[in-house]
């Protein structure tokens, strides 16, 4: 939406991709940030990704019965992630992580969610935000958000709501590390309070060191969703998990999906797996998306600008002290090639030539609005973006 953007100078519409560019059908080119919102790991138009979609689309995408390359990918996250023991694909990630609530309240009788981060926009979650308007009001009442790394907070649910909370659903990270043992110490309070741990890895998912955030931290949830990432920008997703609460799928708990076993979605998975393991597709994320965030960082320090780039090297954002700042930031940007959104993602087709274009054009951005910043809405031409997802730039 442009609204999310500046109005009257981000382009309205993409029309075309390749590699980490996105270009509009009148000639205009930019090196992409957001790929997607996280969707887009290897690059867009990725030929093997591509090549294999063809081949399947030829075949057919869709049967009455399952085809064996669904067991083949279950299979193969079985092996990937430590907490899957048993697989429901699906399409998107709102769906995956609705569809481990709902397992979850089945699992243990319970009703009460705990949670942490973004999770979709399905009523269960969207309730808790400024963003619910249609939703009933008694759909939030039983739904509580705790703060990263504070485990009191979660302490605290758990108090209030004496064996009511039914499960646990927290992003194992978004841009701060876990400290203290934090992730360690959320499954250890879920389990003495009789609930389940969910870790929401839609977009950690295949963008860590192992595959996921829990191997990268060594803790083991007893659920998980994946998803953006699993399938390089082609809808899937999926929830997995130890098999005695995965089973209650086979009884009276319902998800079901008309395209969960769409096979585009499948063979995207498998193809995009497969390149994963044979090359080190990662290590060159890391190593970009590290030399992007501290030459942004150095460049902030020379123009001594209040601004600066946190995360992971995967997945990264860019704080300013107001939105305006950012806005302004963003058009400069915008102009000279560079499209950032509220967070930067690195794909396997970002080289070190467009890095260091980028951070060209970022210490260009930045003298623009050193210039401009006791007044930084003075110098834009479009309207300010608007920060919808700001709640995840705060702890919850």
């Amino acid at each position: 939406m442009p609204s999310k953007f500046i109005e009257g100078v981000y382009p309205i519409y993409l029309e075309k991709s390749f590699g980490c560019y996105v270009a509009t059908d009148d000639g205009y080119q930019f090196i992409d940030y957001p790929l997607g919102l996280g969707a887009i790991l290897l690059g867009y138009s990725y030929l093997p990704i591509t090549v294999a979609l063809v081949r399947q689309l030829v075949k057919g995408n869709i049967f009455t019965l399952p085809s064996i390359q669904e067991t083949i990918l279950a299979q193969k996250l079985k092996k990937l992630i430590p907490s899957c023991e048993m697989v429901r694909f699906l399409k998107t990630g709102s769906e995956a992580t609705s569809a481990a609530v709902r397992i979850a309240r089945a699992y243990t009788s319970k009703e009460h969610i705990a949670c942490c981060g973004y999770h979709g926009w399905h009523d269960w979650y969207t309730a808790t935000t400024p963003k619910a308007k249609g939703i009933p009001k008694a759909t939030g009442s039983c739904v509580h958000k705790f703060e990263y790394n504070n485990i009191d907070s979660l302490k605290t649910i758990f108090e209030n709501n004496k064996n009511k909370v039914a499960c646990v659903i927290l992003e194992p990270c978004i841009f701060e590390e876990p400290k203290d043992n934090f992730l360690k110490k959320v499954i250890e309070l879920a389990h003495k309070n009789g609930a389940i741990v969910i870790f929401d890895e839609v977009v950690t998912g295949f963008r860590f060191p192992g595959f996921s955030a829990q191997k990268f931290y060594k803790v083991k949830p007893d659920m998980t969703t994946l998803g953006k990432a699993m399938g390089n920008g082609i809808p899937i997703s999926c929830v997995c998990g130890k098999r005695e609460i995965m089973q209650e799928l086979e009884g009276s708990c319902f998800v079901s999906s008309t395209f969960g076993g769409d096979l585009l979605g499948i063979v995207a998975a498998l193809e995009t797996i497969r390149i994963l393991e044979t090359e080190d597709v990662l290590g060159h994320i890391w190593y970009i998306g590290q030399y992007l965030k501290d030459g942004y960082n150095e460049i902030a320090k020379s123009l001594d600008l209040d601004t600066s780039c946190v995360g992971y090297p995967n997945r990264t954002m860019h704080l300013f002290p107001t939105s305006a700042h950012k806005s302004l930031f963003w058009q400069e940007c915008i102009r000279r090639g560079i499209l950032f959104g509220y967070a930067q993602f690195i794909s396997y087709s970002h080289q070190q030539k467009d890095i260091d274009y980028t951070l060209y054009v970022v210490k260009e951005a930045l003298k623009v609005l050193k210039e401009n910043w006791k007044d930084p809405i003075k110098a834009l031409d479009g309207k300010p973006a608007e920060e919808v997802f700001r709640l995840l730039a705060n702890k919850e």
